[in-house]
């Protein structure tokens, strides 16, 4: 597996080892680290996936809600019918962001 934070020997490294540690110290210091930032990864990417999700769901769900009330053309019997097949719907897309884990 590659580093994820660059080796001390490269100029363009933001850690730098302590002289006080040992060798093994250094080491698990820099899996420490790589942890962490591979951590950070993945949050990032969840976060991002999760605002996605939402911004579409939130945008055909509003696009479904508009069509319904069209389909309804006044009438409540249809416009209740339509308008629980929407709130499924953002039950749908709120359990998909849900799933994100943040």
């Amino acid at each position: 597996m590659s580093n994820l934070v660059p080796r001390p020997s490269n100029s363009l490294t933001g850690t730098q080892i302590p002289d006080t540690f040992s060798r093994a110290e250094g080491k698990e210091l820099s899996r420490l680290q790589n942890r962490e930032i591979a951590r950070g990864l993945v949050t990032g990417t969840r976060v991002q996936a999760a605002g996605m999700v939402a911004a579409i769901g939130l945008q055909t769900t509003a696009m479904l809600s508009r069509e319904a009330n069209f389909q309804a053309d006044g009438d409540p019997v249809t416009a209740n019918r339509l308008n629980h097949i929407v709130d499924m719907y953002a039950s749908y897309v709120g359990h998909e962001v849900s799933r994100f884990q943040l």
